[in-house]
Formats: structure tokens, sequence, C-alpha cells
């Protein structure tokens, strides 16, 4: 228990900077998933993308208890309304996380909402196929989710008339992917499957064996999803039946939007205007733009210039390329008539493009 504390410890410490004041409130906001224009650009900022709804049991209030303790113990000071690391504490957490693993192939908001539920659709049909290879039907599913479970029903009642066919893809595709991941993460994944005769590993077996604390270990494999995911994206010739699972998961869960945002999308793909969207839905105008906003920040593509008027849009990069620390304030002045939608969607495509 000792050991999961100062990981804690050391992680929450980790949103921390010597020069940047960060809130405990910022550090909750990012765990619970806050969905806000100014959350979603500090988190792309400051690469919090790994916190991203991470936990809704980090509540503020044992964040706060867990900022105290790094107080007490000097890691930390107070400044502003917030906090920023200590050279004590920059030198101790550079020294955890050179023997620890600390989360670092998750860099967007796009998987965020499918993520663990991508997993545990994938060990389902790892098993089911496993299972049909050797003509058995009577198991018990790992995954007990129904969702998952008619997911898996559905495609198989498809292709009723050629199973055969279906399964010699889904090795293929596996054998693949798994050569595609790095050794030891396909080891870690291998490892939580269940087939025939075989019982998949806990998190907390895998921890033991790999010497890490368990929130380590859930960073670690959560890294190896999140890698598994672009791999199938990035080949997805390859690998039909796996773009198919996480193209119909994407799609449960609203492509990663809110529910709110989808309808938006859903309007403005149509070819709504702004204007009609807001109309349509009975809703304010600034409502859909801050809808836009959300789409920049979780679509992996987004037309960032379709949303801002051709002059305003070179305008803004210029203003951007002069200034380092061009602010809304100051472009306000500059230009009439510009929306903070514009202001941000320009800075995000630049943010991204570094």
């Amino acid at each position: 228990m000792y050991l999961e504390n100062e990981y804690l410890n050391r992680y929450i410490s980790s949103f921390f900077d010597m020069e940047k004041i960060t809130s405990v409130s910022q550090i909750a906001h990012v765990f619970n998933g806050k969905r806000t224009p100014s959350m979603f650009y500090l988190i792309e900022a400051r690469n919090w993308h790994h916190g991203f709804l991470l936990s809704n049991r980090l509540t503020k209030e044992v964040i706060q208890e867990l900022v105290n303790e790094l107080v007490k113990d000097h890691q930390i000071i107070e400044k502003d309304k917030g906090f920023v690391l200590t050279e004590q504490g920059q030198k101790n957490l550079r020294a955890y996380f050179d023997v620890h693993y600390y989360p670092q192939k998750i860099k967007g908001f796009s998987n965020a909402l499918i993520r663990s539920s991508f997993w545990e659709r994938f060990q389902l049909f790892t098993q089911v196929f496993s299972e049909f290879t050797y003509e058995n039907s009577k198991y018990i599913p790992i995954v007990k989710d129904p969702n998952h479970q008619e997911n898996v029903r559905q495609l198989f009642q498809s292709v009723q008339s050629n199973r055969e066919h279906l399964l010699k893809q889904w090795i293929n595709e596996q054998v693949f992917l798994f050569k595609n991941l790095p050794s030891e993460q396909a080891n870690a994944l291998a490892n939580q499957l269940t087939g025939h005769n075989i019982i998949g590993k806990t998190r907390a077996q895998i921890s033991t064996s790999h010497q890490m604390t368990q929130m380590e270990v859930s960073f670690y494999l959560m890294d190896a999803v999140e890698e598994l995911i672009r791999i199938i994206r990035t080949n997805e010739d390859k690998l039909p039946l796996n773009k198919q699972i996480l193209n119909i998961l994407k799609n449960e869960k609203y492509l990663g939007l809110s529910e709110s945002t989808y309808k938006s999308y859903e309007l403005i793909k149509q070819g709504n205007s702004l204007e009609q969207v807001a109309h349509l839905r009975s809703i304010k105008v600034n409502t859909v733009r801050e809808h836009v906003l959300e789409m920049a920040f979780i679509l992996s593509k987004f037309p960032y210039k379709h949303f801002v008027p051709k002059d305003l849009y070179k305008k803004l990069h210029d203003a951007f390329s002069k200034h380092d620390e061009y602010s809304f304030k100051e472009a306000l002045n500059e230009f009439e008539q510009l929306e903070f939608m514009h202001f941000r969607l320009v800075e995000l495509e630049r943010l991204r493009s570094k």
C-alpha cells in the first residue's frame, strides 16, 4: 500500500511545474474529464492527456489531501492561488520516474472514451475465436457486459456461412498487431487474454510479475492499448475486423464527443451553419461555438480553416508568428468581429503543428 501511495503522490506532483502555476481544481477537472474549451486547451498545452477522465474517485478533496502532503514534504509550494514545484520536488520527480513507468503514449483526446471499452471487447473477441477454434460453446464469457456480447454475436451472425474465413482473418490480424507492438507491451497485453483452457492474468498478477505498482501497471497497459489503437488506425486495410470493432465503438461513444456536441456535429456535417444549428437545437450560437471547439480538440482530423473566415485565418497566423505570447485581448484590439472560437482554433492548430 505504501508503494501505491508513493506512486500516486509522485504522479500528482508531475502536474506541477517550477514556473507554471497549477491549482488543485485544475487537476480534479482533468481527472473528471471536464469538457470546457479552457480545460481542453490547458490539457493540450501541458500534455496532460494521460490524466483526462482518469478517475472520478480522485475528487478535489482527495487531491487536496495529497497536495497537502506534497507541501509538507517541500515538494511544492503555494503561489498565486495555486502551487509550483520546488527544486527538490523536481529533482525527486525525475529520480522517481527514472526507475518507474510514466504514461507517455497518449497525445490526444480521441480515444479517451473508448480505450478501456475497446480492450474489453478485444478480450471478448479473442476468447470467442479461441473457443470457436476448439468447437467449444460451453464456456463463461470473460467480459460480462451485454453490449460487448451483443456486438460479438452480431458479427458472427452476419457471417454464419463463412466463420472459418473469419477465424483465419482474426488470427492474421492478431499476428500483425502483436508483431508491431513493442515486445514487452505485447507480452503484457497477451498475458491478459483468455482463451480455450487459458485464463488471462489479472492486473494484480501483472503488477507482481513486472514489479510495478498497480497504478503504474495501469498506465503501462493503458499506453499499450493506445498504441494498439494507433496501429489499427494506420493499417486499416490490413486489419478490417479490428477496424470494424473500433468504428462500432466510436459510434457508440459519439466519436468521443459529449452527446450534445455530437448532435451539433451531425447537423454541421449536413451542411448547416452554426446559426442554423443553434436555431434547430434551440440553443445559443455561443454554445454551438463551444461545441465546435470540443470537436477540434477531440477529433483527430479537424478542418480548422472551415470555421475561420479566410482573411482572418491568415492574419491570425501572421500575428501568432510575430508574437510568442499573443493573447485574445491583443487580437480583439486588432481585428473587428473576432470570435474567441476563431482565435482558439488557430492557436490550437499552431500548437499541434509544433
